[in-house]
């Protein structure tokens, strides 16, 4: 199982630990819980979270494992932000032969290399000429390798 998890891309490793991670703490602060204030209620509301974060992180190992991602590399070419606090709103990354749009990222700047990691059966719709992703599993980037 060694060896299938070091094949899995350095982005997505790093979500799975974050979420195994996530899912230990919940564990041990059910536990904490249960053995201090004694309250069985409190306890299973931790161990929701638990089953949660361990069964989100199940199913990014199974779905990497069984190749059912689809990895989408391109380069930044614009990016649209907020009014007020200027934060990246809208990412557009070009990709032979589509302009892919993605929301919500930091330290984003145009020109850069990015790798957007994403499930075999995501959504993406068409707006306004470019291709449009609902959501992706990760994200890597490359600051300042690509051409502006």
């Amino acid at each position: 199982m060694r060896e299938k998890f070091e094949k899995i891309p350095p982005p997505l490793q790093k979500q799975i630990i974050m979420r195994c991670g996530a899912a230990l703490v919940s564990l041990l602060l059910m536990v904490v819980s249960l053995l201090l204030e004694g309250n069985l209620y409190l306890s299973l509301s931790v161990l929701l979270f638990f089953a949660f974060y361990g069964f989100s992180a199940l199913q990014l190992l199974y779905r990497a494992v069984t190749d059912q991602i689809v990895v989408i590399r391109g380069h930044c070419t614009g990016l649209e932000k907020t009014p007020m606090r200027r934060r990246i709103k809208t990412l557009y990354l070009w990709s032979d032969p589509h302009t892919v749009i993605a929301g919500r990222l930091r330290n984003v700047d145009e020109g850069d290399i990015i790798t957007v990691y994403t499930a075999t059966g995501t959504p993406v719709y068409e707006n306004e000429g470019c291709q449009q992703l609902s959501t992706y599993l990760a994200i890597d980037i490359l600051k300042g390798r690509g051409s502006k």
